[in-house]
């Protein structure tokens, strides 16, 4: 990532401190994600981003409920952090950009998945049921 999506980054990592525990504006930005990413599900290159985006927002969902546990706060706050970048108008790229705008999204996103992999592939298992 350049210095300045790392910037932007970090100042929604910090917000995401304050919305993690409001569970409004949690769910917000969960269901924001969603639908933005939908706006882009399907277009080339995009696939992994959006497989991410969703299971970001289910995470921070079963988060929300109490239901899923076994994840840090550092991780959820990371998670948060990258769905507020994705869904912020402030960005590195403008969305609108074509062809460039979802660059620094795709960046953003894709980062934070590998990461956190190990952790989101142990939600993906107990989500489903199915040791991966």
């Amino acid at each position: 990532m350049n210095r300045m999506v790392r910037s932007i980054f970090k100042r929604m990592t910090k917000k995401a401190v304050s919305v993690v525990k409001d569970k409004d504006q949690l769910n917000e930005v969960s269901v924001e994600s969603l639908k933005k990413g939908a706006l882009y599900k399907g277009r080339k290159g995009m696939d992994d981003m959006w497989v991410d985006v969703k299971t970001f927002s289910r995470l921070v969902q079963e988060v929300k409920k109490g239901s899923y546990r076994d994840i840090s706060k550092k991780s959820v706050v990371m998670i948060v952090g990258a769905l507020l970048y994705f869904v912020s108008p402030i960005d590195a790229v403008p969305d609108l950009l074509a062809g460039v705008g979802l660059l620094d999204d795709v960046a953003v996103i894709g980062f934070v998945a590998s990461q956190l992999k190990q952790e989101l592939e142990k939600f993906r298992e107990w989500e489903t049921g199915i040791k991966i």
